[in-house]
């Protein structure tokens, strides 16, 4: 059996619950978005903001808890008979991090439909493109600058951890690399600002038309509308930058494993 396609088996037997789990929650999401359409004492735009928000930030933390769960069997060569070789370390790592990123990439294209949802019940209509870009060009844009080097990081820091354990002076490296990430991200973030949109930016929802009280009612009587031409322009600088340094984590990954399992 190819080693890739059966750790990846693995990974959905002993993730499935996980990823099901994961995905399934967004019928909360979805329910509370629901409930706060016609909230009182407050604006329910804002409340659906926060929500997707929210939903937004607990499905990242709990993609890094899944992946974060290496485990002793993956470790002494207890998958020789099954795979009829030892995996390498580049099998292991590309399996469970594409597992956790489908599983990541499904999470966020429902969560950006549940947005053109909430634009629905806020009064706001799309165009057939700008909803395309809403439900698959936002998400996918939002998982390559943040989830997929998340992931990768995650699998690196569990890595060392399992690899030098919590012993001796083997806590050593873990520590530093936990306490060492928010400097990184600063410096990271730092270092974005500054080169981003020196490439052309990409333009996204293109038009959005929205009910508007601020403007004179139309000649039939219909309600005042808005429309705002390219309402967002994301960067690409951010995408290559992540990527890049995706793969960088998860080939010192793989090589970490390496060198323990070897």
């Amino acid at each position: 059996m190819k080693g890739f396609k059966t750790l990846f088996w693995l990974e959905l037997r002993r993730s499935g619950v996980w990823a099901l789990a994961l995905i399934g929650s967004l019928a909360f999401w979805a329910w509370g978005l629901y409930q706060a359409r016609g909230v009182e004492g407050g604006d329910p735009a804002e409340v659906h903001a926060i929500l997707l928000a929210m939903a937004a930030a607990i499905g990242a933390i709990i993609l890094a808890l899944m992946v974060g769960r290496l485990r002793g069997e993956t470790r002494g060569g207890q998958y020789q008979l099954l795979l009829l070789t030892p995996p390498s370390g580049a099998a292991h790592i590309a399996a469970r991090f594409t597992f956790a990123l489908a599983t990541g990439t499904a999470y966020y294209i429902i969560l950006g439909g549940l947005a053109w949802w909430s634009l629905r019940m806020m009064g706001t209509s799309v165009d057939a493109g700008s909803a395309a870009q809403l439900v698959l060009a936002i998400p996918l844009y939002g998982t390559a600058i943040a989830i997929a080097p998340l992931v990768a990081w995650t699998l690196l820091l569990m890595v060392f951890i399992s690899a030098y354990r919590i012993s001796g002076t083997g806590w050593i490296p873990g520590v530093v690399m936990v306490l060492g990430t928010p400097f990184a991200l600063r410096w990271l973030f730092e270092g974005i600002g500054r080169v981003a949109y020196s490439l052309p930016a990409w333009p996204l929802l293109g038009r959005l038309t929205s009910a508007s009280t601020f403007l004179p009612a139309a000649g039939d009587g219909s309600p005042p509308k808005a429309v705002v031409d390219n309402v967002i322009q994301l960067s690409q600088e951010p995408v290559w930058i992540m990527l890049a340094l995706t793969i960088v984590f998860l080939v010192v990954a793989s090589r970490v494993w390496r060198e323990v399992e070897a």
